[in-house]
């Protein structure tokens, strides 16, 4: 018997005229933004040339998606496929789009006020508390005011940026509800009276604010409580709690948290009823400490390099420290001198010894009133949504870098990102079952819905649409009606 071979034939593509669009993305955009009433908010803003709610759509739907530049949108725009599913008829140049960013961001303001009252009456939520936190964008450019040095959380400090803060309820809910924007070397301080200033109106009496030592000013204390709300803030540790610290007792404190290690001391002023908690954690300290061991042994192998180079006669003293001290009045006399140690572990706790603070392990929170310990380090401690929120902002929507040149460009780029955000949340919100899904996760599930534009020969079109999975059909099946479905 024998046995037949068969040989691979040669695959060849033809070129075709075929084109996918991101329906999923588009879809989900616009079905939400419509839900919050932003059809009319942006529609009324504009009235010249092309409507700016379908021109918001896009920007928004290609911030999910490629999202490259404003340029960038402009040529998926160009694809006549892509503005028919987001209803923009004729051309859109790139002027228009622009002029659409720095239109949003004129009217920023009422777009912010309109999003929190449309959550508050969409939702019946379980409260209004919040978290807030403040971080900074590196931008190229000199173009605006906004932009300025100062310090960088992105660690580009060769960069000029501008701060941005941002406000969530808390959870379960995790929907964020405002943006802050101001220039790169606006103090937290600062920040966090604007932003309370903005929001504090629009909450419910006696809501919870939460957030860092950023805001732990007494301007912005002071604010919150005197309009009946509360707040938890970590305290700055100053000299006067080393007293507090070198006394410490874990016998005499609270076990918050046994797994971790964590016990707690208070001290409540009747005055103001106010609350300080002295936390000391077994799992902070150690992770301190490592970092300070890491810290120290550099310290160690630099100093052994320096005084290697003075030895050989290589080691340089920077000529511009010379030349700006460079005075009649002036007296210079630059010299290296290394500390006499036996050995390197020696000098390993010689350096831990100086740079260590004696506060590792320890942190500081305040509440306005009195909760119990455990009550209190909770709360903190779920905080942290609002620094994800932060991380999901910059790396998964794809704010960062800035590359535009107006004050209000920067505004409307940094509040559709924001928006791009709060269809993210809303979706999580509403199907618990996707509160532990990432952001980059449910941006990637709708982008894979496509629809496919086939052409036939004669220039007839279908609409095909693929890739569904049972993320991207859970959320369209619930929040978005496809209407003539075919293929799959």
């Amino acid at each position: 018997m024998t046995q037949k071979h068969f040989r691979l034939r040669t695959f060849v593509l033809e070129p075709n005229n075929n084109k996918s669009v991101p329906i999923g993305t588009i879809a989900c955009v616009r079905e939400y933004l419509t839900k919050l009433g932003f059809d009319e908010v942006f529609g009324n803003a504009k009235r010249k040339g092309h409507s700016l709610f379908p021109l918001v759509c896009a920007i928004i739907s290609y911030r999910l998606t490629e999202n490259f530049s404003v340029e960038g949108c402009g040529r998926w725009l160009e694809s006549s496929e892509v503005r028919n599913e987001l209803g923009i008829r004729g051309k859109v140049s790139h002027r228009a789009i622009n002029r659409a960013v720095e239109r949003a961001g004129e009217i920023m303001p009422e777009v912010l006020t309109h999003l929190r009252k449309a959550l508050f009456s969409m939702y019946d939520l379980e409260h209004t508390d919040v978290n807030i936190d403040t971080t900074s964008v590196a931008v190229y450019g000199k173009g605006t005011g906004l932009y300025d040095f100062g310090y960088s959380r992105d660690r580009r400090s060769d960069l000029r940026q501008v701060n941005f803060g941002a406000v969530e309820l808390r959870d379960p809910i995790n929907i964020p509800l405002h943006l802050s924007v101001d220039k790169g070397n606006t103090s937290d301080s600062v920040q966090f009276v604007k932003i309370v200033d903005d929001i504090i109106g629009d909450l419910r009496d006696d809501s919870l604010f939460v957030f860092d030592a950023g805001g732990d000013a007494k301007q912005v204390l002071d604010r919150i409580t005197e309009k009946g709300h509360k707040y938890i803030t970590r305290k700055r540790m100053n000299k006067s709690d080393d007293l507090w610290i070198s006394k410490f007792d874990k016998e005499n404190a609270i076990c918050v948290d046994e797994s971790d290690g964590v016990y707690c001391q208070r001290k409540t002023f009747e005055s103001s009823g106010r609350t300080v908690y002295l936390f000391y954690s077994d799992k902070l300290y150690k992770d301190k400490m490592a970092a300070l061991d890491g810290r120290s042994w550099r310290c160690v192998e630099d100093a052994k390099e320096t005084m290697r180079r003075k030895k050989d006669g290589t080691l340089r003293i920077s000529k511009t420290v010379i030349k700006r001290l460079k005075n009649p009045l002036i007296s210079l006399n630059v010299g290296v001198q290394g500390k006499l140690l036996s050995n390197d572990v020696e000098s390993f706790k010689y350096v831990r010894n100086e740079l260590s603070n004696r506060r590792e392990g320890f942190f500081k929170l305040e509440y306005s009133s009195n909760l119990t310990p455990a009550e209190a380090f909770s709360i903190y401690r779920r905080r942290d949504t609002v620094e994800k929120l932060m991380d999901s902002l910059k790396n998964h929507i794809d704010l960062k870098p800035l590359r535009v040149w107006s004050e209000n460009s920067v505004k409307g780029t940094l509040l559709l990102c924001f928006l791009a955000q709060v269809i993210v949340s809303m979706v999580r919100y509403e199907m618990p079952e996707l509160r532990r899904r990432s952001t980059k996760f449910i941006i990637d599930s709708l982008q894979n819905l496509t629809v496919m534009y086939v052409y036939d020969r004669k220039q007839a079109t279908r609409r095909i649409y693929s890739n569904f999975e049972p993320l991207n059909s859970r959320i369209l099946r619930d929040v978005v009606v496809i209407s003539g479905v075919s293929g799959g």
